[in-house]
């Protein structure tokens, strides 16, 4: 009876094994799958607009005449990454589960969740109805940042589902005006859920922030010429031309590379050189480094690049 007992025990005990394994196995398969509908905007969007946000909130000029320090700011950075999460998720879901857009990135990105097959469309749309009140709750109630998740909804509307990104030129305003919210909704998570963007020197700062973008974000459409291509999708170098977008996009990162820290009046050198020298590596890779592998390259430095421009506010704190 006593042996009998034990197997009983050990059938179970192996049972409830198998099932948490099972359930743990589902579970990260579905984190993966979410991770990579954002994989590709890590390098470009996230870690720079959470560096965005961290500089900003060092920066009393940008924040109230707030004075504060990193011991302040840090506790708060996990919350601030997360909301930009949050925020991609909903942008990429949506932007990925429509039809063309699968067939595109069947040929640039084919690792995504639809066109490698972890998901189908309707289930990426069921996805897209949860993410978006979910997104939206932790904005408002928790977080913070709810106005800038309202008005990245709205971008989303009109870059996706009216057909804006078709045209390049709106292409360019609504991925500049998109990725300076997200800027924004951080700064205020990372203020404490009170957005400082209404006082008018931070207000001059994301407008020089949304016209580095919209001059320049047209880098990440040079290596995904091909997938444009097949979806008929307007992009610049498509429009304009090859040779004629990288002269388009290396004149203006050359410029704003000494604009910006001369309009935050940086005295020290290391705050220049964070500005112009990865500027002039973008730009000569541009016009001297013409394949894909080697543009994808060039985006991810354009990407650094950019994390220096946002270090200006708190360099000029710190260094003056």
């Amino acid at each position: 009876m006593f042996e009998v007992k034990t197997k009983i025990r050990s059938i179970y005990s192996t049972s409830q094994l198998t099932v948490s394994k099972a359930s743990l196995s589902w579970l990260l398969y579905h984190i993966y799958t979410l991770y990579l509908f954002t994989a590709s905007d890590f390098i470009t969007v996230l870690w720079p607009q959470t560096f965005f946000a961290i500089s900003v909130a060092l920066n009393p000029s940008l924040n109230g005449g707030t004075q504060s320090d990193l011991s302040n700011i840090l506790p708060r950075v996990p919350s601030a990454t997360l909301w930009i999460w949050l925020q991609l998720l909903v942008l990429d879901v949506s932007n990925q589960r429509r039809a063309d857009s699968v067939a595109e990135d069947a040929l640039n990105k084919p690792w995504r969740p639809l066109p490698s097959g972890r998901l189908e469309r309707r289930h990426a749309k069921q996805l897209l109805l949860c993410c978006i009140p979910i997104s939206y709750a932790l904005s408002q109630h928790l977080l913070g940042g709810g106005p800038e998740t309202v008005a990245l909804f709205v971008l989303n509307w009109i870059y996706n589902d009216l057909g804006a990104a078709e045209n390049w030129i709106l292409r360019n305003v609504l991925n500049a005006l998109g990725i300076t919210s997200i800027g924004a909704g951080a700064t205020a998570v990372v203020a404490g859920g009170s957005s400082p963007s209404a006082s008018s020197a931070n207000g001059q700062w994301l407008l020089i922030c949304a016209g580095i973008l919209l001059t320049t974000i047209q880098a990440q459409d040079l290596y995904d010429q091909e997938g444009d291509g097949k979806r008929g999708r307007r992009t610049m170098p498509l429009v304009l031309g090859d040779g004629v977008t990288r002269w388009l996009t290396a004149g203006p990162v050359v410029a704003w590379s000494f604009l910006v820290p001369g309009y935050w009046r940086v005295e020290c050198l290391a705050g220049w050189l964070a500005a112009v020298l990865p500027g002039f590596v973008v730009a000569v890779r541009l016009l001297r480094c013409r394949d894909v592998v080697a543009d994808r390259r060039t985006f991810k430095i354009w990407a650094v690049w950019m994390v220096g421009l946002y270090a200006m506010p708190a360099i000029k704190a710190s260094w003056g």
